[in-house]
């Protein structure tokens, strides 16, 4: 039985921090993580012939975020600016990118005039149900869907009007040549250089525990005591029940806690990366092409730019209850290649026999995911209440979806959510 101060179960990004902060303070941690991988929802992936690492999980730094520069100039990791123009196909033509369509200034008065909290979905029945908005009604449900993965039946209106109205300044993007897993190994040899923990493979099952004390029973028997847990797993991990792969039981149980998860938005998110044998988007005069939306299946697409390959990558989001989550890697890869060919006006096997290389990652069908990430609901103030507050000073929660900020679902939130937990604990 391996003892330790602090468990932490997941060695995602709020993981990793978390531990390093507490191993920095003197505490011995042990990091249980389920895959045989770190970095959580954090997946760079090399290999499948493709040319360069690629991103099947987080990819970009959405903006100056302060923490997470911080930790690459400490790491010493290199990153860069995205660069490149956003296009749309939308009836057969390929056009600059709008932000929103046609009678948005209609929308952004009367989203100004709200005055009570309420669900996208409600508003938009409200104030735009006749038939001339339709245009409208699918253009903002496919932008809540595919930037936020945010249900537009739950999502708070009021989060979204901070986020499309609130006049913040248009960030510069950045990503990290090599990809998010430089951080993460960071992090990870940190903290094992320090003396503390990092053990993969290990799924947890049950959580015993009474105040300032746990034991964690994992697969193969394995156990682990400590005095405090942090529990770092994604929404969809945390509101699992029984026994379903990745669930953990607690005794005594935290009915609170679970009903808080619940109550929390969690979407779902697919990503298809391809490498091509050339950039064929380049012959429809898309040669700084960055962002590419569109109306097909697979709506959204980018590339790598400035980085010159012929990688481009397909976004999903929506509801972990829509159609496409259901489908199998290699139906969303034939569907991957005829949105394309059909935006370019071409058939799908002259896209198909350039393919180079190609990855499929449904997020939703991952076992320690169960999701993209979180967004905001009208129960996730009272619910965000719950779970920032310890167990008895004893089990604490930390991830994207417990920051409280404008980068609420990105990496950044994830880090300041664990650097936060583990001040909490040293403080304690």
């Amino acid at each position: 039985m391996d003892q330790a101060d602090t468990i932490i179960i997941g060695a995602g990004a709020a993981g990793l921090i978390t531990a390093y902060e507490l191993t920095k303070a003197g505490q011995k941690v042990i990091v249980l993580e389920a895959r045989n991988r770190i970095g959580g929802r954090c997946f760079t992936f090399s290999g499948d012939e493709f040319i360069t690492p690629v991103e099947l999980g987080a990819e970009f730094i959405h903006g100056e975020l302060p923490l997470t520069l911080k930790l690459l100039k400490e790491a010493q990791i290199k990153y860069e600016a995205v660069s490149g123009e956003s296009f749309q196909s939308k009836n057969g033509e390929i056009v600059k990118s709008e932000f929103f369509t046609e009678n948005w200034d209609a929308f952004e008065k009367a989203l100004l005039e709200v005055q009570e909290d309420q669900s996208l979905e409600t508003f938009l029945q409200q104030h735009f149900h006749e038939e001339k908005f339709a245009g409208l009604r699918k253009s903002i449900q496919q932008f809540a869907a595919g930037y936020d993965t945010a249900d537009p039946a739950r999502v708070s209106l009021f989060s979204l009007r901070d986020e499309w109205l609130g006049g913040h300044k248009e960030e510069t993007q950045f990503r990290i040549p090599g990809g998010y897993i430089q951080l993460m190994d960071y992090l990870a040899k940190q903290v094992q250089d320090l003396g503390s923990e990092v053990h993969l493979e290990k799924m947890v099952r049950q959580v015993n525990w009474q105040p300032n004390s746990v034991e964690v029973i994992a697969n193969q028997h394995a156990s682990f005591t400590g005095k405090k847990l942090v529990l770092t797993v994604p929404l969809g991990v945390l509101t699992l029940s029984g026994n379903e792969t990745g669930a953990i039981t607690f005794d005594p149980d935290l009915p609170k806690q679970r009903k808080a998860a619940t109550e929390m938005g969690f979407g779902a998110i697919i990503k298809i990366l391809m490498e091509f044998a050339d950039p064929f988007w380049k012959k429809q005069g898309l040669n700084n092409m960055q962002f590419l939306f569109s109306e097909e299946k697979i709506p959204t697409w980018w590339t790598q730019n400035p980085q010159q390959n012929n990688v481009l990558t397909g976004w999903l989001g929506g509801k972990p209850q829509d159609g496409m989550q259901h489908l199998s890697d290699e139906e969303l890869l034939q569907e991957a290649l005829i949105s394309p060919a059909h935006i370019v006006n071409a058939d799908a096997s002259f896209i198909e026999q350039k393919l180079v290389a190609a990855k499929v990652y449904n997020w939703t069908a991952d076992p320690f995911a169960r999701g993209s990430y979180s967004y905001a609901t009208l129960q996730t103030a009272s619910a965000l209440k719950i779970l920032k507050t310890p167990v008895a000073q004893t089990i604490y929660f930390a991830g994207e979806a417990l920051f409280e900020g404008e980068q609420l679902g990105t990496v950044e939130a994830a880090l300041v959510s664990g650097l936060e937990v583990a001040k909490t604990i040293i403080g304690a």
